[in-house]
């Protein structure tokens, strides 16, 4: 039996963790027509092992389910050293978190972004320079068969501290737990919306590259503070003639962040993923501390859920670093995609994915055909959307408390 078998209950979440776990290199990754990556099996090297099922979301009917939060603790964080806080996406809680588990002698695996081949890429680092990389959001899928292979043959002697998403983490936490070593590595997930396919990023940099006379990829920051914390846009670096040249993604329709927040183009596990609801697999879940509580706040704030006692002692060493305050999950859940499952018109989707996949369709035009198929009050309030962006960030955040007022 292997993951291609039929009796699957869910969809691929492209966590790639089969490829890894592989004995004999059966299970190639690569992406799709649609911009997803993907398992392939080479039969005539598949023994049925049945290693890949094992960790394998798709055939899971024990979905483990958090209820009341019990056990569970939570936090808004923010690093003291301002620096850090600057360089990262929220308030820089996963970047301590990082270099302490490297002082204490784990390897970090996160995700970093490749400017040679525009992806984000799962590495394998052991010291603090190595890690530096792996700060601020990547709003794609990222290629993690090579980092998690290296931890499948090496997890009985090395310790490893991995940052991943909650479907990457959760395979993890499944093999470790069939090798008896789980309780020596720590898992670190993600709050998750979904993953968009990476056939929109792809039109997107390749867009900003060509305005910006074909010059090379320096960095790509998928949500820059640029405008502060709490806005969303992306921020590319590429080089110049006499110095490098900053892209910043305008205040209003930018295509990437359209299409994103659409949840049209997600993969197709995104849409009931089970395992963006659960805190059972992980040991720390880090996300923005969305919400009324720091609704003026435009520097960055982290949202740490602690979900074992291996993730409270962490959590415990790196306190002395950071700004931290007990919060209740009412505070903090609501505004998160947890619990949430996303309506998947499948005609549009199709649609909107063979567009994406078509190089010779601009980008734009795939953000019209969206809009387009929206009902007219959707239009309306995703055009209302665009007019509060152009406001002050201090408007926009009490407009927000406003929002956030009326949801509760």
């Amino acid at each position: 039996m292997n993951i291609d078998d039929k009796t699957q209950l869910r969809e691929c979440t492209s966590c790639q963790m089969c490829g890894a776990v592989c004995p004999v290199d059966a299970i190639s990754i690569s992406l799709n027509e649609q911009g997803f990556y993907r398992p392939y099996i080479n039969s005539e090297k598949c023994i049925d092992c049945g290693l890949c099922v094992k960790s394998c979301y798709k055939f899971d009917r024990l979905i483990l389910h958090t209820q009341n939060y019990e056990g569970k603790r939570m936090f808004s964080a923010w690093a003291k050293d301002r620096s850090v806080v600057e360089s990262t996406t929220s308030g820089g809680v996963a970047d301590i978190l990082a270099s302490e588990l490297v002082n204490k002698g784990y390897k970090c695996i996160g995700v970093e972004y490749d400017n040679v081949e525009n992806r984000a890429v799962a590495k394998v680092a052991s010291s603090k320079e190595n890690i530096i990389p792996f700060r601020g959001s990547k709003y794609i899928q990222a290629y993690t068969e090579c980092a998690f292979k290296e931890l499948v043959k090496t997890q009985k002697n090395v310790k490893y501290a991995v940052f991943g998403l909650p479907c990457q983490i959760y395979a993890l936490d499944r093999f470790l737990r069939t090798k008896g070593t789980r309780n020596n590595h720590l898992l670190i997930d993600l709050y998750c919306h979904g993953c968009p396919s990476l056939n929109l990023w792809d039109k997107y940099i390749n867009e900003i590259i060509r305005k910006t006379d074909g010059r090379k990829v320096i960095s790509a920051n998928f949500r820059s503070k640029v405008r502060g914390w709490g806005n969303f846009y992306v921020e590319v670096v590429v080089e110049g003639k006499f110095q490098p040249v900053t892209y910043v993604s305008p205040r209003t329709d930018d295509p990437f962040y359209t299409m994103f927040f659409s949840d049209k183009i997600l993969n197709d596990s995104c849409y009931s993923c089970k395992l963006r609801s659960t805190l059972e697999y992980t040991d720390i879940r880090l996300g923005d501390f969305w919400g009324n509580k720091f609704v003026s706040n435009h520097t960055g704030v982290s949202g740490v859920t602690v979900c074992s006692e291996n993730g409270m002692k962490v959590f415990d060493s790196i306190k002395n670093k950071l700004n931290f305050e007990e919060q209740t999950f009412a505070s903090f859940i609501p505004y998160q995609s947890y619990g949430k499952e996303y309506n998947c018109d499948k005609e549009i989707r199709d649609i909107l994915l063979s567009q994406l996949a078509d190089e010779s369709i601009p980008l734009k035009t795939t953000v019209n055909t969206y809009k387009k198929s929206l009902p007219i009050k959707s239009r309306l309030v995703l055009e209302a959307k665009n007019i509060v962006k152009l406001l002050p960030n201090s408007l926009i955040s009490s407009l927000k408390g406003i929002a956030y007022n009326l949801k509760n």
